[in-house]
């Protein structure tokens, strides 16, 4: 079999090189996180995204590994094997991704059915912890009507800083503290709108990173397939026919035209 273009050889296990390097990253990451859903006791409600992340991750490791196999032995079947499996790892991101755009667009949606709290001093303690991790990290206060969702209850995660930025706008709040009422300085910006500017940041990151994923992806198969037809047209254009001027060790026919007639040996 003909050794394939080295130009085309170079790229093809360059890209597979990447891609093998990613595979690893994803099956990293998803380990990683199933120990922390694991700590939370989160892993039976996200086990789906789990398992598919790491399918994702092992297929596109296992599938470029084979590939640069076969483009290093001259195995065909290493590189069909490979090919194959990457389109079908195509498609299952093509899919995610198709599925994740749809799913961006009910984002705000989904927050404001998710945070109907108009009394949030009442909420249960999970929900609490929930929202003051969102205030402490978007430098908010509230849901929908910003401190007064608190009813005068609000946590320290509303607080302003003693010398906040002039981006940050802060109000004065009667706070209730036991018995007694005091004032502090609270941040004005309400939360769900952050929210809903913070999911959709994340949702377009993450579809840019998946769609960037399975061109790399798809350019690798076309790669591999380009491979295979280049190995196979090679191997058809190099077939020799060899022509034996002296029969050796058969019978023949030999005409004399002097004679006109045959003499069979």
């Amino acid at each position: 079999m003909a050794p394939p273009n080295t130009c085309l050889r170079r790229a093809f296990s360059t890209l597979d090189v990447v891609l093998t390097i990613l595979g690893a990253f994803i099956l990293a990451f998803a380990l990683f996180q199933h120990g922390v859903l694991h700590n939370e006791q989160k892993v039976e409600e996200f086990h789906v995204v789990v398992i598919s992340v790491y399918a994702i991750g092992a297929a596109i490791a296992a599938g470029a590994t084979l590939g640069l196999y076969g483009v290093r032995k001259e195995k065909q079947w290493a590189l069909i094997v490979s090919s194959a499996g990457l389109m079908i790892v195509s498609l299952f991101l093509l899919l995610i991704s198709i599925a994740t755009a749809i799913e961006a667009n009910k984002v705000e949606e989904y927050i404001e059915e998710s945070y109907k709290l108009d009394h949030l001093h009442e909420a249960s303690e999970e929900r609490q912890h929930d929202v003051e991790e969102w205030q402490t990290m978007l430098q908010c206060c509230g849901l929908h009507n910003g401190f007064r969702d608190w009813h005068g209850h609000h946590p320290e995660s509303c607080l302003c800083p003693e010398k906040p930025d002039s981006s940050i706008k802060c109000v004065t709040a009667s706070f209730i503290n036991g018995t007694a009422t005091i004032e502090e300085q609270v941040y004005e910006q309400t939360c769900v709108p952050l929210m809903v500017g913070f999911m959709r940041r994340a949702f377009n990151i993450f579809l840019t990173l998946l769609f960037g994923l399975c061109i790399l992806v798809v350019a690798a198969t076309a790669l591999t397939i380009a491979l295979l037809y280049q190995m196979r047209k090679k191997a058809v254009n190099n077939t020799s026919v060899v022509f034996k001027l002296t029969p050796s060790g058969s019978t023949y026919a030999q005409f004399s035209n002097s004679d006109q007639h045959y003499l069979l040996s």
